[in-house]
This record gives C-alpha cells, structure tokens and sequence, in this order.
C-alpha cells in the first residue's frame, strides 16, 4: 500500500482532501508537526513516515495582499519552503504532487495551456511560480495549477469584467487521487468559462457586482485549458488503483466551517480584541431572525439557562416542571441554583412533556415550566402559555435542538417568555461552545444583561452593585457564531438534505422520524429514527454493530429521572407515571448527522442498519 503525507492539514483545500482521501496510510501534518520552512523538519517527517508520495499543500494564499506587504514571509514560505520539500523528496526517491494556481498564467487572453507561457499579475502568483521552478528540477513530479473557488463564494463583491473557470473546492479534490501516478503540469478547472460575477451568484444570490479596476494586478482572464485533464481522467476510473483503501469513520456530528467564518474570526483576532462589536452584532441579528426584542450570548446554553434563573429570582426550593427526557443541561441548572426539577412524561408523538399531567403538579412552589423542543419538535406551546398565563408562571423555551424550526411561521425560539439556543459544536451552528439567551421582557432583558458582566455598576465598571458570575461570551466565540449564522439557510439545507436521503432510504422499514409537514419545518438539528416494536431493536447493541463499520450513532436521552444525579428528585413510582420515557428510548436510535456526511455514506449507513434490524427479525 502506498503512503502519503501531506502537507497543510489545516488548509481550506486540505479539509476537502481529507474527504476523499484518507485512512491508514495517509498523514495530514499541520505547520506544528512539518515546517517546511525548517529543512530538518521536513526530513524527520520522511524520515519517521518513509511516504510513497508527497503531497504540498502548505504555503501562503490569502489575504491576498500579505504578498505585496510582506515579501519575506512569502519567499519563505512559498519558494523557499518548496525549494526544502523538492531536496527531501530528491534525496529520497519520492513522488511530488505540488498545487499551484492558474494565476502563474499572464491573465489577459484565457483559456491557456499547460506549456504556454508564463507571466504572472501579482506577488501571489510570482511566489506560487517561484515554487513550481524548483518542482521542475524533479523529474518525479507533478504540478497542478488550479482554477479553484469556494462554495458558497465567499466575498461579498464579484467582478463582471473578469472571467475564470473556476471549479469548486470539493470538486477538485474529487480529481486529486486520479492524477497520482501522472507526472509534468495539468491544468485543473471546469469546462465553462463565466465572469466571477455570475460564477459569484451561483451560490451567493447578493453578492454585489464590482470592477475589476477596482483594484490592483488582479487577471482579466485566468481560464484554463482543461484538455490534458479530461483525457486523463476519461481514461482512469477512481477505483483505488494506487492501493490506497480508505477507511472513512461516520461521526455522529461535526461542524461545517468555511472561509467565510475564517475570515471573520481572522478580522476579530485583528482587530476587535478590546471591545464586544461582534457579540453585539450577533445578538442583534440573531434577535431579529426570531422576532425577539432582546438577545444576550452566553458562554454555553447551560449558563443561558442558568443566568435565567438567577433573574427570575429562583430560590431554593422552588418548583420548576420539566420533561423527563432530555439532556442534563436542560435541568442542571435548576439543580445548581437549589430548586427542585418535577418531572413530567413526554408525548409519545412529538417526544415533548405532556401538558395533561402538568395541570396536577402545580403548587405554590411552581416558578416555571421549562418545555424542551427536543430534536426540532415542539410540545403544545399555546397550551401550556395558557397554563402558564392562569398561574402566573414562567413559560421556559430549551431550542437548543430547534434552530430553525417554524410552526405556523413562528420560529422555535419565540414561544418563551425565555427561550435559549446552544451553539455547541454538535449544533446547526456553532462557536465552540456558546449559546444566548432571547425574551421580549425589557425588565428579564436589563436584569440578565447586568447580572451577565458581574453585576458591575453602570456608572462606575470597577464598582460591583450585585454579587454575581461572569456569564459574558467572548468577541471571538461571537465572531464564530456570527459567521455560522451567516451561513444558516445553507445549513438548514444541509440538515433537511440528510434527513431526506434517511427517510428515502428507510422506505422499505417500518419507522418514524423526527415531525415534519405542511404546518412544521423541522430544522433537523438530528435525525432520529423510531423503529416498530416488531423488530424488536436491541439499540446498544446495533450502536455497537455500527461501530464496527465505523459508523458512529448515538442513543436516544434516556429519562433523568432514572440517572444518579437525579435520583433524589423521583420517586418508586416515577418510572409508572412515566411510561413513555422510561420506553420510548429502547427503540429509538440518533442517526449521524455530521456536515460532511455524503449521499453514499447515508446509504452505507442505511444499508447496515437495515441488514441488523432484518437479521434479527427473521429469528
């Protein structure tokens, strides 16, 4: 089996590579592990790898300009750190592949071919040629300058008087394991040559249309010829033939990042240290998305829940009902501020507490009912603000799991009289860790915000006027989440795209998901499948089968009420009362639902829960 390293793990291009290629025998290193501006750095990796194939990824792209404002640190890394990967594989007999630009071209006439001459625009490209010289001297080589872009585009200006044929990223690194064997330069880029501009538009409907002239040394026309590419990929079928087998491992969830928050974080890192314009961005925004008058961001969801509480005065001994199915962070926060959680059996149909055994729980204790949209579905809402408004208690939202979520065209969010979203890195979107707190009570909102940041007196910052907790984001945890946010109708398409193919692929089995109709969008933060009694699921044992294929699934929230922690608040007869919780998770399973999750990778996953379920079936 051939092994291969490759350089600049952290790349936006590597991140696309690691999709189709991967397993055993392929080493991503970051700048960390191989510095290729450090020759002896280089060497140990070889050395302790001893690759069949070197792939060079690393250098210096963007910002653009870096090149023209610091020459230095592009030589280093982009001539002078080649020049070091050529000695090594030199020295030890190793296949090259280096990825260049088509921008080494002159960018004037288009449509240029791999032996045309060459006379780049900007520094950029002078130092992208400046590395493919030292490739040359190798013989055992290949160059690939590509005509690449992101998806989504990802700047908010397009040019309409400069053309390419741009291919997008994952695109290309489609291509990459079919020209391994091949040597020399190949031009890489797709068949149709277009302005950027209405490239741009294809995946960014707003991006504003600009000139060229606008600035300095950019192509008018930087479209390859393609060829040589599609002669030798019509002749090689992507079919492992260097002996490369691929092991992909399914995770459960993950997130889905792209330059566009890259360079949002990268403006805050530059620039926004010293004040909060990103965190009040964000909550602003995403205030109005919800038709909410009032945001606060959180550190995490479960401080959101639990700076709630501390406004509302929630005191010990208190009463707060709650569903019994649902994660620990919904309830742990009542835990910590001294109140008592009442818990309540959940619908069978939308996995949310029942509102008809609420009623008989309600005492003069009762603060709150804290209703958790749980995995996008909603309980009746408009009965338990009924219930709420009759006994004069807190109507409590957890969407943690219900980011864009929509009944009758209100978001999930909007029903509390406090609602709060997670930013987990499992969620729709993410920071990290993160999460906000959303109401229409200026009272709640003024109150939260203040006892958010310590406490701190308004007048004087240094004075404190409460005792209290630090419950402020970071600038940079907002940044992440505000370029997330940015990207939220990609996201939801992606989420509501896996929860299809599970559904068209379960068509044959008797099973149930998450709701979804005319009335209810799902946002779909996770699939879940609720398998027929008949088959008689044994779901920690299909969790385990999965495992074996590298599929990693998840089961279902088991009732807290029967967990250690939450012992001291049930009772011998909870589990009766209970039905629904202490049942519904036996035969329910948490499908993965990770962003980079491939239409093959669901059907894989499919396939093999269906061969478990149906082996065991016909016993």
């Amino acid at each position: 089996m051939k092994k291969i390293l490759i350089t600049g793990s952290s790349s936006r291009f590597a991140q696309s590579l690691k999709k189709v290629l991967y397993g055993e025998n392929i080493f991503y290193t970051s700048s960390e592990e191989l510095d290729i501006v450090n020759i002896d750095s280089v060497e140990e990796n070889v050395k302790k790898i001893k690759p069949n194939i070197f792939i060079h990824l690393a250098g210096l792209s963007r910002p653009m300009d870096i090149h023209e404002k610091s020459i230095e640190e592009s030589i280093d890394k982009n001539i002078i750190g080649t020049c070091n990967v050529v000695k090594v594989c030199k020295k030890h007999d190793i296949k090259l592949i280096y990825i260049s630009t088509n921008y080494v071209y002159p960018g004037k006439a288009g449509n240029y071919k791999e032996d045309d001459g060459l006379k780049p625009i900007n520094n950029y490209a002078w130092s992208k040629l400046g590395g493919e010289s030292s490739v040359m001297l190798y013989r055992k080589s290949l160059i690939l300058r590509l005509a690449m872009s992101e998806k989504p585009f990802v700047h908010n200006e397009a040019f309409t008087d400069a053309k390419s044929n741009f291919l997008y990223r994952d695109d290309v690194a489609k291509i990459i394991p079919r020209l391994l064997d091949y040597n020399g330069v190949i031009n890489v880029g797709s068949k149709k040559t277009e302005s950027i501009y209405n490239f741009a538009k294809k995946t960014k409907p707003n991006v504003r249309p600009v000139s060229v002239e606008k600035v300095k040394n950019f192509p008018i026309d930087s479209s390859v010829n393609i060829e040589k590419l599609e002669n030798l990929v019509s002749k090689k079928k992507l079919d492992n033939s260097n002996n490369i087998k691929p092991i992909k491992k399914i995770y459960s969830a993950g997130p889905s990042v792209t330059q566009l928050e890259r360079e949002i974080v990268d403006n805050m890192m530059k620039y926004d240290w010293d004040n909060y314009k990103y965190v009040e961005k964000f909550e602003k925004e995403f205030a109005d998305y919800h038709n909410r008058k009032y945001c606060l961001m959180t550190p995490s969801c479960t401080m959101a829940i639990y700076l709630c509480l501390k406004t509302l005065d929630i005191k010990k001994n208190d009463e707060i009902i709650v569903p019994d199915v649902t994660w620990t962070a919904s309830v742990s926060p009542i835990v910590e501020i001294g109140a008592k959680p009442i818990f309540i059996d959940i619908n069978e149909e939308n996995w949310c507490i029942k509102t008809d055994q609420i009623k008989k729980k309600i005492n003069k204790r009762t603060k709150a009912i804290l209703a958790v949209d749980l995995f996008g579905n909603l309980p009746n809402m408009k009965e338990l603000k009924k219930i709420c408004k009759k006994n004069k208690i807190f109507l409590l939202e957890d969407s943690a799991e219900a980011l864009g979520t929509v009944y009758n065209g209100v978001k999930a969010g909007k029903f509390g009289d406090v609602s709060f979203h997670s930013f987990h890195r499992t969620k729709t979107i993410t920071s990290g860790e993160g999460g906000v707190l959303l109401t229409d009570n200026k009272k709640i909102f003024l109150k939260a915000k203040h006892l958010r940041d310590l406490g701190r007196s308004e007048k004087n910052s240094y004075i404190a006027d409460n005792v209290s907790l630090k419950y402020m984001p970071s600038n940079l945890q907002a940044a992440m989440a505000y370029g997330q946010f940015k990207r939220l109708k990609e996201l939801l398409s992606i989420k509501r795209n896996i929860y299809n193919q599970y559904r068209n692929n379960f068509s044959d089995l008797k099973v149930n998901f998450n709701i979804d109709n005319s009335n209810f969008k799902n946002g779909f933060w996770a699939t879940v499948v609720v398998f027929d009694k008949k088959y008689k699921v044994n779901i920690p044992n299909l969790i385990k089968f999965l495992k074996t294929k590298n599929i990693y699934s998840r089961e279902f929230f088991r009732p807290l009420s029967s967990q250690p922690a939450y012992r001291k608040f049930t009772n011998s007869n909870i589990k009766k009362k209970n039905k629904i919780s202490y049942s519904l998770y036996k035969n329910v399973l948490v499908l993965p639902c990770h962003y980079n999750l491939q239409n093959d990778d669901i059907r894989k996953i499919t396939k093999s829960i269906t061969k478990f379920l149906l082996k065991d079936f016909k016993k």
